[in-house]
């Protein structure tokens, strides 16, 4: 389910579920063929740069800097080096941050995770987990699709309503 992207010259590729165990999030260098699985828990071709033995399920990970997040959908957020593989952090619990589907978001050096339950994590990046703050949506409001950034407006699609947030210190506007 995870969107497969590129950063650094690799491409992260990740599918993940509870149930099924080793389900990895693989670093691959461009022009691999073949079947590249890892042998014995070792890279067994050139083309892997680095594999981690868990990734996320249904949210894509997200780059910061150097650092790459995994956001887990039962709560749970992981960091690694984007380059190396290297855990930062293993996987920190979000409090009250059950059933995460959407995909995290980064703005003004922050990053976002939305929960089912329409409830917004706003976590510091970095090598130390902190959540900064939470927001809350609607209490009816379900969320299950990933929020966008369109210029200095961000879209909040819900199972009833369409949410359109605008940071007003971007837009020039006084608060």
């Amino acid at each position: 389910i995870p969107t497969p992207f590129e950063q650094f010259g690799l491409l992260y590729v990740t599918s993940g579920h509870v149930i099924w165990g080793e389900n990895r999030i693989y670093a691959i260098h461009p022009g691999a063929k073949g079947d590249i699985s890892p042998v014995d828990r070792k890279p067994n071709n050139p083309s892997l740069a680095w594999y981690h033995k868990i990734g996320p399920y249904h949210p894509t990970p997200l780059i910061i800097g150097d650092d790459l997040y995994m956001l887990f959908d039962r709560g749970f957020l992981a960091c690694l080096n984007a380059k190396t593989g290297k855990i930062v952090y293993d996987k920190k619990r979000i409090p009250n941050g059950r059933a995460l589907t959407s995909s995290p978001w980064s703005y003004a050096g922050k990053l976002f995770c939305l929960n089912e339950d329409g409830v917004t994590f706003a976590i510091q990046p970095g090598p130390k987990f902190e959540v900064l703050y939470t927001n809350e949506l609607a209490a009816d409001d379900m969320c299950m699709a990933t929020p966008v950034i369109v210029g200095d407006k961000l879209l909040i699609r819900t199972a009833k309503r369409l949410y359109c947030i605008e940071n007003r210190s971007v837009a020039g506007l006084k608060q």
